[in-house]
This record gives C-alpha cells, structure tokens and sequence, in this order.
C-alpha cells in the first residue's frame, strides 16, 4: 500500500539514479517502480538506520522514498562516490516523526521540482562525516567497513580540506506561501529545515518551514558545527567553525528567492556566512498569525551583509495577538541600497519585534527604488530603509543600532513609525506607540541628501500619524554631520493627502523627544535637527556637545508646535556645550526655535564657552522686522539672518524663554566704537642693520603672562619667578659689552628696609646676566648707545 500511494504522487518515467555502495554491515538495496526508487535495507542501530550510496540523485518528476521501518527516529545517509547529488524530484521517507539525514561532500543541487514528504526535520550537508555523541563517526569519504554504527544521538558535522556548496532553484509544492509562490522545498510545521556546506545558493529557491526553524550555514574547511536536538529538530552552534563562506539569495528568470517560516507563532531563521547578498527581491520572512509569539531570525556576516534591488528582504511582523520575531543582523559592514528594506511591523495587537543592527565598521543605507504606477504620471519613490511601523492596535517593535561609521544618502532612512490603515476609502490611524530609535556610532554619522527629486529627506526618524505616540530617538557618537536637505526628525504630524475622520485629527499623538551626545554637531546646507508637531506638543531636543555646534545655509533646530497652524506648545531646547562654542554664520538664515501658534513657546537653555553669528530674538523684534502683528507673517524663518526664537506667533503673552550661560570672557561683548578711524600710521626711515652688532628687542611679561604673539590665547597659570635680591656693591661697566653687576660673595648686605624706596630710573645686567634696576641710569657711551641717535650711511 505505502509503494501503491508513492507511485500514484509521482507523474512520468524518469528513472532516479541512486546506486548504494557495499560499506556498510547490511547494505542499502534499491527497487525501482517505473519512476520511484524504494530504498531498502541499511544498517539500524537502535532508533538510527544508516544508509550509504555511490551515487544519489534524482531526476525531474521522480522520487526516491526511504521504506523505513515506523521504530527509527534518525535516517543518516551519506554518498561516498565523487559525484554532486542533483535532486529534482521528490524524497519521502515512512513514519510521522524521522528526520533525514543527508551527506554528500562532493556538492547538492536541489533543482526546480525538489520537494520533501517526510515527517520530522531535514538536513543535508556537504560535510564529510556525522559525528555522535559516543565519539564514533559516519564518514562519507572514509568507506572502511564498519562492524558496528552507534545508537547515540548525532552531535555535529565535520568538513573535510573542501567544503562544497550547495544550490536550491525549488519552486515545487502545491501549497503557496505569503507572495502566492509554492513553498519550495519545506518539512512538516514547527521542524528543522537546514543547509550546511561551503557556498550557500538560493537562485529562485524557496524554503519554508511553518513555526519551525531554518538554517542556513556557510563554512569553510576543516570547520565543525555542533548539533543539538531540541523541540523543533536541531540547534546548531559554530564555535568550532574556523571559516566562513558566502550565501546568496537570488532571483533567476525574475522569480525571487523566499525563506518563510510564518505561522501561528513564527519560527526561527538562522543565515551565517562570511558574505551574505540579498537582491532581486527575495525575501527572509517570519510572520506571527497567532497567539504565539516568534522567535528570533539572525544574520551573522564575519564580512558584509547586503541588500540590493527593490523589496523587503528581511521581514518579522505580525498580524494577530502573539508578538512578532526579533531581528538580529551581525556583520562587520551592513549595505542596504536602491531600494531594499528591513522592515519590522504589528498589523494587530500583538507588538512588533525589535530589529538590532551591529555592525563594526559600517553601516551604509543608499538611494532607493523609483517607479511610476501603471495608468498614472507620478513617481513614486521606495528609499532604501529599516523600519519598525505599527498600523493598528499593536506598538511597533524598538530599533537599536550599533555601528562603527553610519551613512545615509539621497532618501535612504533609518525609521519608527505609528501609521494606520486604508479602510472604505478613509484612513484609520493606529492608536499605539511607535517604537523608540536608538543609534550609538564609535566614530562618525552622517545624513546626506535627498531622494525622488528632493522629495524624500535622507534621515533619522520617529513619527506618529496617529492617536499613537511617536517614540523617542537617541544618539551617541564623536562626529554628527546633517547636510544638503537632511533630517533628524521627532514628529506628530498629519498628511494632507490622506482623508481622516474628523474626531482621529484631533486626537493626534505627541511627538518623541530627541537626545543627542557628540563631539561635534555639524549642520549645513539645510540639515534640521526636528522635534515638531501639526497638532499638539513639540518634542524636546537635548544636544550635549563637546567640543563644537555648527549650524550654516538654512540649518535649523526646532521644537515649534502647531505647525498647522493649530494649538499646541512648543517644546524644549536644551543645548549644553561648557567646553565648545555654537557658531552660526549671521546672514545664511540657520535658526534654533522653540515657537508655537497658538499655544506657548517652549524654553531654550543654552551653556556654552561661546556663541558665535546667531543671536535671540523676541516676538517684539519679529513684529517690528516684519512691520506687523499678524501671526501669519511672524515667522522667525523669514528671515535672513541666524536667530533664535522662543514666542507664540498668536498670543505675545505665551512667549517662551531664552536662557543663555556663556564664558565670562565674550570677544562679541564689551568692544566699543573708535571716536574716529586712525590714521595710517607712518613708518620712520630706519637704517640698513649693520652687521656684526647686538639686535634689541623689547617683551612685556608681566605677572600674569601675557601671549608672545597677539594672536596666541591667555595663559590661565601665573607665572611664578622670584623677584631678585638687590646688592649693593654696583659696578658699571660700558654699555657697548654689557653693563654687569658683581654682587658679594655673601647675601649679607642687602638693602635696608627702612631705606626710601626710590623710583629706579634705569637697568644693569650683572655677572649672572640679570636684569637689576638702579637708582641712576647708566651714562650711555659708543655708537651702541639706545639712548644716541643713528646716522645712516645713505650712500
């Protein structure tokens, strides 16, 4: 009946090529029904039942089927000869609950029409060996005769001078996973769906394993990975892996590559590789549809990982009430480009997972993917993204990035969102959190650009459109550089385009708070630090900043509310730099506000060594500028000066305050104006130096130390020679060799106390060189004279 039942699944005489060898102490045995090969015999050992073949493959549309006995738990084959396996058909094995084992070290092909009937896990491998708990081992390329195979449990694969890869094209299966594609190869729900060898390939290959878990490991040689078994089939752990190598996940003739393990509660993916490379749309899902919650999906790169081409190649979410996976991506350097996406999301109540990024070099997001709708003439923009979105009842899952060097350019943006869903042609905001951003950078971060012709700012965002509060973005890093249209934005804002109800508008959410710790702050050429809202509070925006703030062309910081020209107040600005100064250049119009419409202006704390180009300015100053009262007119960012403003533009009794703590010592303060400009001054003729004589120059020390060059800063420590002890024994010697003084040979004649102090009317130098100062100056002798005018020779 069970031979009956597996030729009826199968469609035409293609003829499956597995021949077993003579290894093991009872051998495989082939039977061949027109296109199925029913596998017999092997060696049992206890619940384990070994096979071995010279050559296994499987052609299109056949099938090879392990007639097992219902009492074996583990399958364990291996293919001693020198052969690739190319599988195209369909492996079945008997029993509910057997997992399959499957060597080969030469290489595996699971072609278009691979497919998988069993009833446990499924691994298949390029290794040489199965190791086993006893120390024994099933080795694919040692084939001396076993007497006797172990009835332990298996604990890891062994690569031998080769690892050889392996690659999947499936799109077999009559069940379709969440894009309508078949499942491809797929094991039964909550069990283990692995690929271990050298290279690992998806090229238009699907895999799925509902609730389970997948695994995906390139090695190099020599490498051990560890088994264990758990609920799900097998846990694998690489901490004898001396190497890795490369997975990639392909599209071939247009058909993407798909890794889904969705269900009523996701299941767990695991990639780790030396490179890892997403592109042509193919995609890495775990979706929760239950009241499960998912568990983790993991990419580890010791290189790069990188996502290429439209689509989201890395998906957690969920759709009901149990919470969604984390996402976990480790690698030296992360690329996310022209288009693709990291997306973590709650279409329901269950909260979305978190994503964490670390990366120790760098983190790049770049540009993104352009398209015009069929029928229509707009151009839609998808940039290049990670994002954490709630659409319903669900918060959305944290973003935590932990990077190297961070760079975003032309659209490309790290972002938190609380959105909604379309429903009878209206909106309907979400009405939980978005998720908190937060971004540590060991070196530098920067935002550059814009994308879909300057519509789409490149940025770091967290943003609520609904009842939902936006979360909170922090940052750390030594050098932040926002520039050319891009954004750091904590906002609550509504789309004009969409059509709300009207009580949903109201009720808007308030906007997160932005935290940033640098070294430096670089603003330029319209890069916006925001923390604003349409309706409701601003957020507050806390900057500690070591050394330097630089705002120039159009920059800006703000917290102003009610930019709908709605109620609402603005939030706080606190920039705190005891250490650095905050420059601006005056006329290029960058900005700090704390404004509101209708409500009150928020307060701006500023401490600072020193401000430079950008000055405070009240609502009076505005109205006078502008020459009006008019709330619509009075906007700070009309101007073309750098000021900073904390007023309400409608009610000049909610102004807002701005306090400001600088260094005692300002250079814009206490400067006054010359009665009159000074003339040129006009240089005396002076004479050729004449060779061979002393130069003079005079220095002012003093007890304080002043600079030897203006330029230089004040010295803060005082400078603590010791005056010197006046002898009275004086002699005077000619000037033209140096006036000395010879003091005694003692200190006992000093000068008496109670002698007048007289006013020293000129100076010597004495046998130690000296300066002394004396009552009676020197009479000056010889052309050397200070006190003689020169003559010049003008001959």
């Amino acid at each position: 009946m069970i031979c009956c039942s597996a030729v009826a699944l199968l469609k035409n005489s293609a003829i499956a090529q597995i021949i077993p060898d003579a290894t093991l102490p009872n051998n495989s045995s082939v039977q061949a029904i027109h296109n199925l090969k029913i596998i017999n015999g092997g060696t049992q050992a206890g619940s384990n039942l070994f096979h071995s073949f010279e050559e296994f493959s499987i052609p299109d549309g056949a099938g090879a089927y392990f007639n097992n006995k219902l009492d074996i738990q583990n399958i364990i084959s291996r293919v001693t000869g020198s052969k690739i396996s190319n599988i195209n058909g369909v492996i079945r094995a008997n029993g509910t609950e057997v997992n399959l084992f499957f060597l080969n070290p030469n290489g595996i092909i699971f072609g278009n029409n691979a497919e998988l009937n069993i009833g446990g896990s499924f691994i298949a491998s390029t290794a040489s060996s199965l190791n086993f708990a006893d120390g024994n081992k099933f080795n694919a390329s040692d084939t001396r005769p076993l007497h006797l195979l172990t009835v332990s449990v298996p604990t890891g694969l062994q690569f031998g001078k080769i690892a050889n890869p392996i690659r999947l094209t499936s799109q077999a299966g009559n069940a379709t996973n969440r894009f309508g594609s078949p499942v491809g190869l797929q094991v039964r729900t909550g069990k283990t769906l692995a690929l271990i060898g050298g290279d690992v390939i998806l090229s238009g290959g699907n895999l799925t394993a509902a609730e389970g878990q997948i695994e995906l490991l390139s090695v190099g040689s020599d490498s051990k990975v560890s088994l264990q078994p758990n609920l799900s089939g097998w846990v694998f752990e690489i901490g004898d892996v001396t190497n890795f190598q490369d997975i990639q996940f392909l599209e071939q003739n247009g058909i993407p590559s798909i890794v889904d393990v969705s269900g009523e509660g996701s299941g767990t993916i695991s990639v780790q590789g030396k490179r890892v490379l997403f592109t042509g749309a193919s995609s890495v899902l775990s979706i929760t549809y239950g009241s499960k919650s998912g568990n983790n999906l993991t990419v580890t790169a010791t290189e790069s990982v990188e996502l290429t081409g439209n689509g989201t190649p890395l998906m957690v979410g969920t759709e009901s009430v149990g919470n969604a996976s984390d996402l976990i991506i480790t690698a030296k350097n992360l690329i996310i480009k022209n288009g693709a996406q990291i997306l973590s999301y709650s279409g329901s109540s269950g909260a979305g997972g978190r994503l964490i990024i670390n990366t120790s070099d760098f983190l790049e997001l770049i540009g993104g993917y352009s398209f015009i709708f069929p029928g229509t003439s707009s151009n839609n923009f998808i940039p290049s993204s990670i994002l954490s979105i709630a659409y319903a009842a669900g918060n959305a899952g944290e973003i935590e990035v932990n990077a190297g060097h961070l760079y975003l350019k032309d659209g490309a943006r790290i972002s938190t969102e609380s959105l909604g869903n379309y429903f009878d042609n209206q909106y309907i905001p979400a009405t939980r959190q978005g998720a908190n951003l937060t971004v540590n950078v060991r070196d530098s971060i920067e935002l550059i650009g814009n994308g879909n012709n300057g519509e789409i700012a490149s940025g770091l965002f967290t943003s609520t459109q609904g009842s939902g509060n936006a979360g909170d973005l922090k940052l750390n890093t030594r050098q932040l550089v926002v520039r050319d249209s891009a954004v750091i934005n904590v906002s609550s804002r509504v789309e004009n385009f969409l059509s709300y109800k009207s009580n949903e508008i109201s009720n808007l959410g308030s906007s997160g708070n932005l935290e940033i710790q640098a070294n430096s702050i670089i603003l330029d050429n319209q890069g916006k630090l925001i923390a604003e809202t349409d309706l409701g509070k601003g957020g507050n925006i806390n900057l500690q900043v070591q050394n330097l703030l630089n705002l120039r062309r159009n920059s800006q910081i703000s917290t102003s509310a009610g930019k709908a020209q709605a109620i609402g107040d603005g939030g706080n600005i606190t920039i705190n730099a005891p250490n650095g100064f905050i420059i601006a250049h005056t006329y290029e119009n960058s900005d700090i506000t704390a404004n509101a419409f209708t409500g009150a202006g928020g307060n701006i704390q500023i401490n600072a060594t020193g401000i430079f180009g950008i000055v405070p300015r009240g609502r009076n100053d505005l109205t006078k500028v502008f020459g009006t009262t008019d709330p619509l007119k009075i906007e700070p960012q009309g101007l073309p000066t750098s000021d900073i403003t904390a007023i309400s533009q409608q009610n000049p009794t909610l102004n807002g305050q701005v306090n400001i703590n600088t260094f005692e010592f300002d250079p814009n303060r206490g400067l006054a104006q010359l009665p009159t400009e000074p003339s040129e001054p006009k240089l005396a003729q002076t004479c050729i130096a004449q060779a061979g004589r002393n130069a003079s120059k005079f220095s002012i020390v003093g007890r304080q130390g002043l600079p030897v060059n203006p330029k230089d800063y004040l010295r803060n420590t005082n400078i603590s020679d010791d005056w010197i002890s006046l002898p009275t024994d004086v002699e005077n010697t000619n000037l033209n060799t140096q006036q000395k003084i010879q003091s005694s040979s003692t200190h006992s004649s000093i000068i008496n106390l109670d002698t007048p102090i007289v006013e020293a009317k000129g100076w010597i130098i004495d046998k130690n060189n000296d300066v002394v100062l004396v009552e009676e100056a020197p009479a000056p002798t010889g052309i050397n004279s200070l006190f003689t005018q020169a003559h010049c020779n003008t001959q």
